[in-house]
C-alpha cells in the first residue's frame, strides 16, 4: 500500500495515532481545525495541510484518508466532502466512536463512486493510540486487506480483528465500551463499600494495587483505579458527575431492539444519568412515599 496516509482530526486519540504512524515510518498529511495539535504533529514529521482538499491533493496513488472526528454531523460532512474529492479505488477509514448504524449510510454515499469505507473501532485510550491499540475493523474486505498492514503496525500483537461488513467494527467497539461501563460501575460500587463500610481507614489505593497482582479482577481498569487513588485517596477534588459518550445508550437501544437481556450494563448507564441530577426529585419522592404510607422519618435540607 501507499506509505503516506491522509489524516483528519487530531484530538487526543487522533494526534497520538499520527505520532504512532510517524514512528512506524509512514508519511502523514494531516489536517485539524485548531492549529496547536497540527503544529505538534508537523514538528514530529507530518505534513500540515491547510484544508481537507489540501490533504487529498497531497496524496498520490491509491489514496487512504483516516477520519478521527467526533461522531455525527462532523463526520458525515467530511465523508460527503471526501466523496467529491476522492476517486474510484480510494479508501476512507472512519476511526472515531461512531454509531454502527451510520456505516451503511456512509457506504451508500461513497460506494457509487467506487470509494471504500472502513469502520475502525480503536480501543486503548491515548496511550494505546501512541504505543499500540486494539482495532476492531469492518467494511469492504478488499479495502481492509489493502490497509491491513497499517492496522497491524498501529495495534498491539493480536490486537487487530476484521469483524465483518460495514458497521461490524463499530458494533464490536460499541459493545466493548458498554461492557466497560458495567465493569467501571462494579469497581466503583465495590470501592464505595470499602470506603464507607465497617473499616473506615482502609488504604484503597493499596487494595487496588493488591488486586492487580494475581487476583481474578486484575486488569487495566484496576490499574487506572490505583493510579487515580494514588493522586487522591478519597477523590475529594472530583465531582460525582459521570458523563457518557453515546456507546452505552446505543448498546442499550440495540439490546432492546433485539430483545437481549442487558440488565447490568443498562443499570450502569442509568447510574451515570443519576449522577447528573442535583434535584434528585425521584429520590425525594421515594422518601416522601415511605413517610406517607409508613410514617418513616425523612431528612430535611
Amino acid at each position: 500500500m501507499e506509505k503516506t496516509i491522509g489524516f483528519m482530526g487530531l484530538g487526543k486519540m487522533g494526534k497520538n495515532i499520527v505520532l504512532n504512524m510517524i514512528r512506524n515510518k509512514y508519511g502523514v498529511v494531516a489536517f485539524n481545525r485548531s492549529p496547536g495539535p497540527l503544529q505538534e504533529v508537523a514538528a514530529a514529521g507530518a505534513i500540515a495541510a491547510t484544508s481537507q482538499e489540501d490533504v487529498v491533493k497531497r496524496l498520490t496513488g491509491r489514496k487512504v484518508v483516516w477520519l478521527m472526528y467526533p461522531a455525527g454531523e462532523v463526520t458525515e460532512d467530511a465523508i460527503k466532502k471526501l466523496s467529491t474529492l476522492l476517486k474510484k479505488g480510494d479508501i476512507v477509514i472512519n476511526g472515531a466512536n461512531d454509531r454502527y448504524t451510520e456505516a451503511g449510510k456512509y457506504e451508500a454515499i461513497l460506494a457509487p463512486k467506487g470509494i471504500s469505507i472502513l469502520d475502525a473501532g480503536c480501543s486503548g485510550g491515548p496511550s494505546g493510540a501512541l504505543n499500540g491499540m486494539s482495532i476492531m475493523a469492518g467494511g469492504n474486505k478488499e479495502a481492509y486487506d489493502y490497509v491491513e498492514q497499517l492496522f497491524k503496525d498501529l495495534s498491539v500483537k493480536d490486537g487487530l480483528l476484521y469483524c465483518g461488513p460495514a458497521g461490524a467494527g463499530h458494533f464490536v467497539k460499541m459493545v466493548h465500551n458498554a461492557v466497560e461501563y458495567g465493569m467501571m460501575q462494579s469497581i466503583a460500587e465495590g470501592f464505595d463499600l470499602m470506603a464507607n463500610g465497617p473499616y473506615k481507614k482502609m488504604d484503597l489505593q493499596k487494595i487496588a494495587e493488591l488486586w492487580n497482582h494475581g487476583s481474578v479482577v486484575r486488569g487495566y481498569l484496576i490499574e487506572l483505579t490505583s493510579r487515580a487513588l494514588k493522586k487522591d485517596g478519597r477523590l475529594t477534588n472530583i465531582a460525582p458527575y459521570v458523563e457518557d459518550n453515546g456507546e452505552g445508550r446505543w448498546s442499550v437501544n440495540a439490546a432492546v431492539e433485539h430483545a437481549i437481556p442487558f440488565a447490568a450494563i443498562s443499570s450502569s448507564l442509568f447510574e451515570r444519568f443519576s449522577s447528573r441530577s442535583e434535584e434528585q426529585f425521584g429520590r425525594r419522592l421515594l422518601a416522601a412515599l415511605r413517610h406517607e404510607f409508613g410514617g418513616h422519618a425523612v431528612k430535611s435540607e
